[in-house]
């Protein structure tokens, strides 16, 4: 018998404006969320969103950025290069440090805004988009408080793990191949991002959520994701991560948020980040059955919401 899924709905396209900013040479496309009460040009704290893996600004952020702007945040979310309406190629390469550049670049964009607080100004971000988070608030003093939910801290072990050693390397040896037909042709070697059942695989995410996640959010909220990624890509994803930066982000106050269940991402890397980190900080179970319910679902996102209002208003919005 299927589950059954309590999917929120799409998040009105008028709630936010087009933007667009550079990184590293590169335009990239964004949407703003403005607080509905805030008066034009008027200063609030700001929040910058990045999302999962292989994703685009219309899926999973917009069901957190709009609550928050409710909330008063001005919120910015954005797609990667090479990914949605912003420019760059190849087409669908995840490089996890351009990413991390690409998230530091929008708060850089943010702050060139005179509706903004520079002194309240945070990460609040979902997936992969959380561990790049940290990595960026680990170095980046102009971010003064850190919100991450569903986080992406070490899939190099998860990897491992999954396959074993000898699976691992064998996944590496498949990685490399496709790296020297790619020198020696030319040509940009490329894998789908989710394929069906049985299996679920050949692709980059072989799991049945994924393959629901997406194909739902492309047909109902993003037609610009693609279901398709560089192999070179999975090189840069199974090499993350990033646990270590946690000791960094303090004294800046960071809080997780994670599901009880998640086979795609551990909830022992969300406690090892907590436990890494300094004071003050701050991590929220959530009783969840996979990942992606932290992504559109109720009541898995309006609890993360409701937690995050709470924690941002204490040490963000009055800062």
């Amino acid at each position: 018998m299927a589950t059954q899924l309590n999917v929120l709905p799409s998040v009105n396209p008028e709630a936010r404006e087009s933007v667009r900013f550079e990184s590293d040479g590169i335009t990239l496309a964004g949407h703003l969320y403005r607080p509905p009460q805030a008066a034009p040009g008027e200063r609030t704290a700001a929040l910058v969103m990045a999302g999962p893996m292989t994703s685009v600004k219309e899926e999973t952020v917009p069901h957190y950025a709009a609550p928050l702007a409710e909330a008063g945040y001005t919120v910015l979310t954005f797609d990667n290069r090479n990914f949605g309406e912003s420019d760059g190629d190849p087409r669908q390469h995840l490089d996890t440090a351009e990413q991390v550049e690409d998230l530091k670049n929008a708060v850089s964009y943010l702050l060139t805004r005179d509706d903004i607080d520079a002194d309240r100004l945070g990460l609040c971000c979902v997936c992969m988009g959380a561990g790049y988070a940290l990595a960026v608030a680990s170095m980046d003093l102009r971010v003064k408080a850190l919100a991450i939910v569903a986080g992406a801290y070490n899939i190099t072990d998860t990897y491992r793990e999954f396959l074993g050693d000898e699976g691992f390397a064998d996944y590496l040896r498949t990685l490399n191949g496709a790296r020297q037909r790619q020198y020696e042709s030319g040509e940009i070697q490329y894998m789908p991002a989710i394929a069906g059942p049985p299996d679920y695989a050949p692709s980059a995410m072989p799991v049945q959520e994924a393959f629901e996640y997406y194909g739902r959010a492309h047909e109902t909220e993003a037609p610009n994701w693609e279901n398709r990624l560089t192999v070179a890509s999975m090189e840069h994803i199974v090499g993350w991560n990033v646990v270590a930066r946690a000791r960094l982000v303090a004294p800046r106050p960071r809080h997780g948020i994670h599901g009880t269940t998640d086979v795609l991402l551990p909830p022992r890397y969300a406690q090892e980040v907590y436990d890494r980190a300094g004071e003050p900080k701050g991590l929220h179970w959530i009783e969840t059955s996979n990942h992606v319910e932290l992504y559109d679902q109720a009541p898995f996102v309006p609890e993360a919401i409701d937690r995050l209002v709470d924690w941002l208003g204490e040490h963000l919005a009055t800062r």
